[in-house]
């Protein structure tokens, strides 16, 4: 099978010793931080994993929003704007000790940036409702360049925005090519009717978040007012969450979390800006950019909001 083999290792630092080195299993990049059969052990722990009827996914490529989405889920779940203790990370399948999500009570809200393949067997069979967000490439970008320099000790990545930008068009990062995951996610959503799924745009959530949170719940089945939505809304704000997740959140067990990030840092929030990319991405990059894009999505139908 080929979930034995050795997976091949590729390296992609760039002539400065910027950029990782990966194990590449099942078409997917994996960072080198365990052993290949540790790596490759986790997924398919993942795909085994015991879902419940009640369970709701959320799939995202990292830094398109999924904290931001998991704490709207888990506040309608519970029908109210009170912060959930943990973090996400608790019920983030792919995480090291993922299993933890089995300690939560149902109705559990899920979170992963793997791609579908690697995530439960059962999740079409148990036709588990999938929220999937995406948030345009440009801005993904810039945070995604933050996330990987800020926690140093877990990416080991010194390379300044414009490295990672040529890495990032080439697919070669934490997470592989962003355009691979959403097209792979689409298709996804084309080849499997049965499984309810929804999808939304991270800008669109920021500029209107009280008609998209209805739309989330009228997809998860769940009655509320207005007033609970603009209350979620308000919970939800950047300045809001990034407050509670200092305040609020407690540490998970043996992560170190809050002195993951390098000294100066913003942590996990940093601005949640649309259109933060033109502070990062000169006008020669932009056309890289956009020609990448265009090939990348051509025909797929979707079009990005940039400002």
């Amino acid at each position: 099978m080929e979930s034995q083999q050795t997976p091949e290792i590729l390296d992609y630092r760039n002539e400065n010793g910027h950029g990782w080195s990966f194990y590449k299993h099942d078409g997917v990049l994996l960072q080198i931080r365990n052993t290949p059969e540790n790596e490759m052990e986790n997924i398919r722990n993942v795909q085994k994993f015991e879902l419940r009827d009640d369970d709701v996914m959320i799939a995202a490529y990292p830094k398109c929003g999924t904290h931001w989405l998991w704490e709207i889920v888990t506040m309608l779940r519970a029908g109210n704007s009170e912060y959930h203790k943990k973090s996400k990370e608790i019920a983030m399948l792919g995480m090291p000790k993922f299993e933890r999500a089995d300690e939560l009570p149902s109705p559990r809200v899920l979170n992963s940036h793997l791609y579908f393949r690697h995530l439960p067997e059962k999740l079409v069979e148990k036709r588990i409702k999938t929220i999937f967000i995406m948030r345009n490439p440009k801005d993904v970008s810039v945070s995604h360049y933050h996330h990987v320099s800020g926690l140093k000790k877990a990416f080991m990545y010194d390379g300044t925005y414009s490295e990672f930008l040529d890495l990032f068009l080439e697919g070669k990062v934490p997470g592989g090519g962003y355009a691979d995951y959403v097209n792979d996610w689409q298709k996804v959503k084309q080849d499997n009717p049965d499984l309810p799924f929804l999808t939304l745009f991270y800008e669109n959530l920021k500029e209107d978040p009280v008609k998209n949170i209805k739309a989330v719940a009228e997809f998860i089945g769940e009655s509320v007012t207005d007033e609970l939505c603009e209350q979620i809304a308000e919970a939800c704000s950047f300045k809001k969450l990034k407050v509670a997740a200092k305040e609020v959140k407690e540490e998970l067990p043996n992560s170190n979390w809050s002195e993951a990030w390098k000294e100066g840092h913003e942590g996990m929030y940093r601005k949640g800006e649309v259109g933060d990319w033109k502070n990062w991405i000169t006008v020669a990059q932009n056309e890289r950019f956009d020609a990448v894009i265009d090939r990348k999505f051509e025909g797929t139908g979707i079009v990005f909001t940039y400002e």
